[in-house]
């Protein structure tokens, strides 16, 4: 049965519940399949190959999944589930709204530098939708649990007075539009680009873009 994925990453199913062993062979074919994508392409990412990454027969991967398109959507799950834990845990360690911008910001382009393969594969991902309807649908599922956390930020930011007056909402999408802009020069030319000093600036950017009239810090 075909996995469902919801607004903040996670997936349902209507599968029985996996043993641990199962879900340890799940997660190492989803981790093989990254790579296989990462390097050559969804297009040429067949369970043929992925098994072969793996190290395990084609058959293996075919008991644990049913078929190729639900591996691929494991695959997206898993990738945008990785960085929301990551960017969460360290947004949840500071206090104030100038403080948990700046960890959004900087946590979202820590996880970049570590997880290189994780982006090139999603990017690639991204590219292969060829209808409008699958579009949107993957991009609610990627941008909208993105938005409503920067958002959140944001809001609680204004009612604590360390914010400015402004729609959380839009400033949410700029935010989040400005970090996978520099993602995707990242992923395509990976010299071009300093993720250290693009998050330095953005960090800075963003900062007086909320900052409250006559805030002197």
């Amino acid at each position: 049965m075909r996995s469902k994925i919801t607004p903040d990453g996670r997936r349902t199913s209507g599968r029985k519940k996996s043993t641990f062993i199962e879900e340890t062979r799940r997660r190492q074919i989803v981790g093989g399949a990254i790579t296989t994508i990462a390097s050559a392409g969804l297009a040429q990412a067949s369970l043929a190959r992925i098994a072969d990454e793996v190290g395990i027969s084609k058959s293996v991967i075919s008991y644990h999944f049913d078929g190729r398109d639900e591996l691929i959507e494991e695959v997206i799950v898993s990738l945008l589930a990785e960085s929301n834990r990551f960017i969460r845990s360290r947004v949840e360690q500071e206090t104030g709204g100038p403080d948990r911008l700046r960890a959004y910001i900087e946590a979202s382009f820590a996880f970049m530098a570590d997880h290189r393969e994780n982006f090139v594969a999603m990017v690639d991902i991204w590219g292969s939708f060829g209808t409008p309807e699958a579009k949107r649908a993957f991009n609610a599922t990627a941008y909208d649990p993105c938005r409503r956390h920067i958002e959140a930020i944001l809001r609680r930011g204004q009612q604590d007075g360390d914010f400015r007056d402004f729609t959380p909402r839009t400033l949410a999408s700029t935010i989040q539009g400005a970090i996978d802009g520099v993602m995707l020069q990242w992923v395509f030319d990976e010299a071009a680009v300093d993720l250290a000093e693009c998050a330095a600036e953005l960090t800075v950017m963003f900062d007086l873009a909320t900052r409250v009239a006559g805030d002197g810090r």
